[in-house]
């Protein structure tokens, strides 16, 4: 958009004037007059523009409306520019900024909540690790007491496989007094079951040195005429039952 160029002064003819106080010289005028009068001083001619030579402008009068029309461009831009995009921009940013603020809200109090569950539970856990403790104590009470009652079960059944050896060695001895070697026989295969019995209770071979040679002595010599023998191992035999069963446990 170009500037408007002003309007040229149209030229108009210059009119000459009488300058004032000088009067154009008439006939009767006199010739004394002539001589006296004053030379009329010369008028110069103005200048006078000419319509095809425009008036030449300074550079400040060209720029200003391309300035001002950029002004008003760049206003114009910044305007669009604040109500189309940070105006709305702004508008988001305070909606989101809200809907953020309700939903770390929402967030805080869960996590109270959390917090509150976890202190429960961490006192529930706290409860139940005491509650373990004493259970294990109890556990373990209870266990001792377990193996203190094998052991005496143990150690009962050791007593009563010995007591019953000593009752067949006893048998075998009454009837080898008789003379009845069948009776005593009978009564030494037992005694070699109930010794067995009490290997497998547990006791050493230690407690039992002896037991087996004397009652296979005694088992060899049923035959014999007199029996001696077999009675004397048997004698050997219940001698040292009888030290086994007062050590016992």
């Amino acid at each position: 958009m170009e500037p408007q160029k002003e309007p040229q002064p149209q030229d108009s003819p210059e009119t000459t004037e009488p300058l004032p106080g000088f009067e154009p010289a008439t006939q009767g005028t006199s010739s004394s007059q002539e001589a006296t009068a004053e030379p009329v001083p010369e008028v110069k001619d103005k200048p006078v523009l000419s319509p095809s030579q425009p008036v030449k402008k300074s550079f400040w009068q060209k720029v200003l409306p391309w300035v001002i029309v950029a002004l008003v461009f760049y206003v114009g831009g910044l305007a669009t520019l604040f109500f189309a995009v940070y105006q709305p921009a702004k508008q988001a940013a305070a909606a989101a900024a809200a809907s953020a603020e309700k939903e770390i809200t929402s967030l805080n109090s869960q996590v109270s909540q959390l917090e509150l569950q976890n202190s429960q539970v961490q006192q529930e856990l706290e409860t139940t690790r005491a509650n373990l403790v004493d259970t294990q104590d109890e556990l373990t009470t209870a266990q001792a007491t377990i193996e203190k009652q094998l052991a005496e079960v143990a150690n009962a059944n050791i007593k009563r496989l010995a007591y019953k050896l000593m009752g067949n060695i006893n048998t075998a001895r009454a009837a080898l007094e008789k003379g009845d070697t069948n009776s005593a026989r009978q009564a030494l295969n037992f005694a070699s079951k109930d010794l067995s019995d009490l290997q497998v209770a547990g006791l050493t071979p230690e407690a039992l040195s002896g037991f087996s040679n004397w009652l296979n002595e005694a088992v060899a010599n049923l035959e014999e005429t007199t029996l001696q023998k077999s009675r004397a191992a048997l004698d050997m035999l219940y001698t040292n039952l009888l030290l086994l069963v007062d050590n016992l446990p």
